[in-house]
Formats: structure tokens, sequence, C-alpha cells
């Protein structure tokens, strides 16, 4: 109760959201009420006479000019109109990110030393080391600190009209942190932003903001088009090969020929053809951390290439071998125990010395072929 308490006590006082909502209580008495004066109330509909009942998206629609000096701030719903002395400007903010990236790093860093002993792959599982997040190194400094922070970031801009190319490293920054703790929701969230972004930087004549805000555009776009390839996987998602036939249709001849995209459009090949062998290449050779969305799709991909290969070879194959061509092969070592134990799981027969899968008399047990799945978006 005491820390429910003081957490509450934060919000109380001038400034509050008690105060913000004591001061809609009074809304008609004598003229305009204060809360009037922020600009935008009006126009979305929520006048002195207007009997609407003002949302989150309304509040995020007015604009203020922050003042704000605070660095640290955790992101909370608006449940009132923004105010300026609760709003940080972009120097404040640009001062703040630059702290967070820093943060980040040491974070991970902390994360790779502590899993490095571990080497835990099983079937459902990526390949990228770091991936999966072990005990936390801080309490105060988890993912979900992280981030809190960059959501109360985007929510400082979006009541302030800033749609430059600090908004676009903001969204960026967010999109590759969500992207190797593998929480496809922030980083759908984020790409969805970018795409305005970088379409209302195109549109802007000064050079300085094209060169900083575009200047990854097409790493964030290689992105997108493996995400889409993702979701054409999903059944439940009707969306996803609409979307991706659209992106396609959008790029440039020069941006075809840029490394990421390119290997993005390789990657859509690989998974339409179901060539197991192929995806696991690309993915050793992946650009950037766009590996790390490509860990949603393995589990998949394995439970294709070793259906093909109980059919296609007789009567034995080698347990190195499959487990070479299924991508347990992890920076150069081969995750041997973790490879074997999804094999048992998978219902594959072995010989005597666990070296070879006996073919002929495997019968593959479906439901444990895709393993555990790793995201919860749809």
């Amino acid at each position: 109760k005491s820390k429910l308490a003081s957490r509450l006590s934060r919000f109380s006082g001038e400034g509050g959201i008690q105060d913000a909502s004591s001061l809609a209580l009074h809304n008609g008495r004598g003229g305009a009420s204060d809360v009037d004066k922020y600009m935008g109330k009006t126009v979305i509909g929520g006048g002195m006479n207007s009997k609407k009942k003002l949302d989150e998206d309304d509040y995020e629609n007015m604009t203020v000019r922050g003042s704000c000096q605070v660095l640290d701030k955790e992101y909370l719903r608006l449940t009132a109109p923004p105010k300026a002395e609760l709003v940080r400007p972009q120097c404040v903010l640009e001062k703040h990110l630059k702290n967070l990236q820093k943060q980040w790093e040491g974070y991970r860093s902390l994360l790779a030393l502590g899993e490095s002993g571990n080497g835990s792959n099983s079937g459902g599982g990526g390949k990228v080391k770091g991936n999966k997040r072990s005990s936390k190194s801080s309490k105060q400094r988890d993912y979900n600190w992280f981030c809190s922070q960059l959501k109360a970031i985007r929510q400082d801009l979006t009541v302030q009209r800033i749609f430059n190319a600090f908004a676009v490293e903001v969204y960026e920054t967010h999109a590759r942190i969500a992207l190797e703790e593998g929480d496809l929701n922030e980083y759908n969230q984020s790409q969805t932003k970018l795409k305005e972004l970088y379409e209302i930087l195109s549109h802007n004549n000064d050079d300085e903001s094209l060169a900083k805000g575009l200047k990854n555009q097409n790493e964030f776009i290689a992105y997108r088009i493996i995400y889409y390839i993702f979701l054409t996987g999903n059944k439940k998602y009707d969306g996803g090969s609409s979307d991706l036939f659209k992106i396609m249709l959008s790029l440039s001849p020069e941006q075809r020929l840029d490394p990421c995209i390119a290997h993005a459009l390789k990657v859509r090949v690989a998974v339409a053809d179901n060539d197991y062998h192929a995806f696991f290449r690309l993915q050793d050779t992946c650009p950037n951390i766009g590996a790390y969305l490509m860990d949603t799709m393995i589990g998949q991909i394995r439970a294709t290439g070793l259906q093909c290969m109980m059919k296609a070879y007789r009567p034995s194959l080698s347990v190195k071998f499959i487990l070479n061509e299924l991508g347990f092969n992890i920076n150069g070592e081969l995750d041997a125990d973790g490879g074997l134990l999804w094999l048992k799981n998978c219902g594959c027969k072995l010989n005597g010395d666990e070296s070879m899968v006996l073919t002929k008399d495997t019968m593959l047990n479906e439901s444990n072929l895709l393993g555990k799945k790793n995201s919860s978006l749809i």
C-alpha cells in the first residue's frame, strides 16, 4: 500500500491528474475553462459547449511547447490535456536519448556476458546470441524500463508536433531495441510511425534533414519486408501477403540494389520456396540486426526442412548434417545437445550412438515440430 501511495503522490498537486480533472469539472463557469487554453481542444471537437468525452487520442492531438527539464520520465497514458511544465522540449529529449543509447549498450553487454556460457538453443528458438533474456542485471534498468522511457519520449514528441530527423532517430532506436528483445508489438508500432516520418521528410526541402532523417530508410524497409514475410506465415493474419506485395511494388530500382533490401528479397524467395538451406545461409550473412526478425520464422523453417529430409533421405541420415542444414550451427559452433534434444522431441528415431537418424522408421510428432512460439503479436 505504501508503494502505491508513493506512486500516486507523484501525480498530485498543481499540474497533476486531479488538478487537471478539477479544471474540467468547472468547465463553463463564467466563460471558457483553463483547459480550453490548450491549443487544439476546440479543433478536435471538445469545445466549451461540446458534450464529447475526450480520450487519450484527443489529448495527444493537442499541441503544447514543453518546458520540463527533467530527463527521466516514465510513460503514462494521457488522462488530461498535456501541460507544458510536464513535457520536455527537444533539447532535453536529445540529451536523454543519447543517455539511453549508451545505457542500452551497457545493458546488452552485461546480458551477453551472462549468457556466454549458457549456449541454449532448442527447436523453436533463435540463432542470434543474446536474443533471450536472462536474469536481470539491474531491476531499474531492464528492458521494460528502457521501453517506458522511449515511449515517454515519443509521447512528448507527439504532443509538440515534432516530426523531424530527431523523431526518426527516436523511433529507429526504439525499433532496434524492440527487435533485440523480440518485442514485435513495440517494433511494429515504431516501424508504422517510421513509415509516416520517412514520407514527411521525403517532401522536406531541407537537405540536412533529408540526409539525417533518411540515411537509415533502406535498412528499415528491409526490416519491414522480413516482418511482412513473417506475417505471411501466420494463418490468422490475412494482410501479410498484400502488404508484402505493396512494399515490393513501391521499391525503386536504386532501392532494389541496396544490400539490405536485396538480402530481404532473397529471404522472401527462400521462404516462398521452403528453401531451408538458403534461409539459414542468409541468416548467417544478414546485415544489421535483421537476423532477429528472421528468428521469428526459424520454427516454421526447421519444421518444413525436417519433414522434407525425412521424405527425401532413406534409410538414414547423419545427425550432424541435419543440424547444420537447419541452423543449429551458431558462430561456428554446432549446438549438438540442443539440436539432438529437438530431434528427439520431434519423434526422430536414432541409432545406438545417436549419430544417425533412421528416417525410414521415423514418425514425426507434428505438435512438437514448431516448438515454442516466440511472438504473441496475433
